[in-house]
């Protein structure tokens, strides 16, 4: 008994590094494209990233293939979850905090729950599309539209454009997961967004002198190229597997909560109260979503073995790290 118990607290201990890996990148990348190029920074993440992908699929898989009828869906995948999405999420960066491209950033699988219900992809309880509903909601009130100081935040408005992006990402890549294993997946489709940054990624490295970088920007490039994606994504799909996505996905709605926190000690942060009640209902609608995913609204009485069953793990959308 007390190794299971070990065992699982072991698993929580991985997902709760990978979450918060995950929250200090939004910080760590902020600090680093104050001085040098947002897209030459991330083009040259894609430059070191990319080769060790494929050594880690190689890794664990032992393999990496293309089916010749998969390379429309792969080259699509690339685009929404390595190309356009780098795009939108590093200049939204760039021109917003931290803690908003976080919180912004993921409602990823809100628009992922639109797009599926509306291709008829699988079929959307009403539970959580209020949940879902809620979740917006609270981003406007993050963004002041009830307190008099709404404003259209260049920032804001790229990050929710990248996680819109990303929805295609988690749609595409459901009808590769069967023939693909994870790594290889990954490796293949951040292959096909490096080449998607060469435009806007070549003329940033152009007017950046690496050489003149001091260790405060290439020891958070390090940490950008190694720790978002390739020393978290196995430990995550390897607790997944072992949890299941259901539980395992509640972890995700952490890296926002970790990322206001360090900010403030690291970036200087401070939040504005209604700000801090925006985040809150934003947070809360996306559990709601989760918890609701199995619950139709249409019948008063609510069981609560149906409240608490999770998402169904082969529909469960993933929200890959930035």
């Amino acid at each position: 008994m007390r190794v299971i118990v070990l065992r699982r607290l072991l698993l929580y201990g991985a997902l709760l590094y990978v979450v918060t890996a995950w929250a200090l990148n939004a910080i760590l990348a902020k600090q680093a494209i104050e001085q040098m190029s947002p897209l030459g920074f991330t083009f040259l993440r894609f430059l070191v990233m990319t080769p060790l992908a494929f050594g880690l699929a190689y890794m664990f898989d032992g393999r990496v293939h293309i089916e010749r009828r998969d390379i429309p869906v792969l080259l699509a995948c690339g685009f929404c979850g390595f190309g356009a999405y780098q795009y939108f999420w590093i200049l939204g960066l760039a021109n917003t905090t931290p803690f908003a491209t976080s919180l912004i950033g993921a409602l990823a699988p809100v628009f992922t729950l639109a797009a599926v219900a509306l291709l008829g992809h699988e079929r959307v309880r009403s539970g959580r599309f209020l949940g879902a509903a809620i979740a917006l909601f609270g981003i406007a009130i993050f963004e002041g539209a009830f307190n008099g100081a709404a404003n259209a935040h260049i920032g804001d408005l790229l990050v929710l454009g990248s996680a819109a992006v990303f929805a295609g990402y988690n749609v595409l890549g459901s009808r590769l997961m069967q023939r693909y294993r994870p790594m290889e997946l990954l490796a293949l489709n951040m292959t096909v967004g490096t080449l998607m940054l060469v435009p806007g990624g070549v003329p940033g490295l152009m007017h950046t002198n690496l050489m003149l970088m001091g260790w405060d920007v290439r020891w958070r490039f390090i940490y950008a190229a190694l720790f978002p994606i390739l020393l978290t994504y196995p430990v995550w799909t390897y607790a997944i597997a072992k949890i299941g996505a259901g539980k395992g996905s509640i972890f995700a709605f952490l890296v926002p909560v970790i990322t206001g926190i360090a900010s403030v000690p690291l970036m200087h942060a401070t939040f504005r109260p209604y700000e801090l009640v925006g985040a809150a209902v934003c947070l809360g609608g996306m559990l709601m979503a989760y918890l609701l995913g199995n619950v139709s609204l249409r019948y008063r009485r609510i069981p609560a073995a149906s409240v608490l069953a999770p998402p169904d793990p082969e529909t469960q959308s993933v929200r890959l790290p930035q």
